[in-house]
């Protein structure tokens, strides 16, 4: 259980980080249109948690709770708390910040670093904090909404890796309640990079073994539905999502998994005085 729950503690910080530049996103006609900067509040929770695809044999549902602080400019902070439902695990804590822009009619751009703390119990190195870089680059070209995200996992040694989402936008014409917005958006993720990860595990690797963390790989893949329910300046999301693993090493037991999350999101606009 000790090698699956330190490396559940990686896969909430990528999980979290790479959900930043989804939430401006989900959020961009609520911000891009107005004058004022804006305070995020979100509360979620997942039945079973993923990291690049994987599981780790794993079966451990996350709550999180997260507020952001949006600037006009395009600047972002954030802070999150998060609880894993086993009683190996407290409460794990990160701050970050970022920025967002849209650069074109079809492009946008989001920048960010995370910083996470409370895994110092777990991982043989004793380190208790583990940071994430990360930047995403968004295209519209049409048929498909497509975003390529790098992202530096800052450890001794660090990972790179590169997820390639694709999806597709589609809104109910008609509004719930008067001025209900339900939509969905089918979503197609693929996961490449080094796997370094394993080495802080607990996992005890053979000299190939070894090697073989550091080959840029496939990953896995998702697919996933989100369907939301927008309502002014709130926002519920259920997410129904298929992740299918691949080239798993052995000593992971990793396997395919369906896995259901749910989030709730407010806006509140801070109007300045003039």
């Amino acid at each position: 259980m000790r090698k699956g729950l330190v490396l559940t503690f990686l896969l909430q910080l990528l999980w979290l980080a790479s959900g930043k530049a989804q939430d401006l996103d989900s959020l961009a006609d609520t911000t891009e249109t107005s004058l004022s900067d804006y305070l995020f509040l979100s509360s979620g929770y997942q039945n079973r948690v993923s990291f690049m695809a994987r599981d780790f044999g794993q079966k451990i549902p996350l709550y999180t709770a997260d507020v952001m602080y949006w600037h006009k400019s395009g600047i972002y902070l954030n802070a999150t708390l998060a609880k894993f439902f086993v009683t190996d695990l407290s409460w794990q804590k990160g701050i970050g910040g970022g920025f967002s822009r849209q650069l074109t009619a079809k492009t946008d751009l989001d920048l960010s670093y995370n910083q996470f703390f409370g895994a110092s119990n777990l991982n043989q190195t004793g380190q208790d904090n583990i940071g994430i870089l990360q930047t995403s680059i968004g295209l519209d070209w049409g048929l498909l909404y497509s975003t390529t995200q790098l992202m530096y996992l800052v450890n001794q040694p660090g990972d790179f890796f590169l997820i390639s989402r694709h999806s597709r936008y589609f809104e109910v014409d008609r509004r719930i309640g008067g001025k209900g917005v339900l939509s969905f958006e089918p979503r197609l993720s693929f996961y490449l990079g080094t796997s370094n990860y394993y080495r802080i595990g607990g996992y005890d690797l053979t000299w190939r073994q070894y090697l073989d963390t550091q080959r840029f790989v496939t990953q896995g893949l998702d697919l996933a539905i989100p369907v939301t329910l927008s309502l002014g300046n709130l926002e519920f999301q259920l997410e129904p999502r298929w992740v299918i693993p691949t080239q798993v090493p052995e000593y992971d037991f990793s396997a395919q998994s369906f896995q259901l999350a749910l989030k709730a999101t407010y806006a509140f606009p801070l109007k300045r005085k003039k």
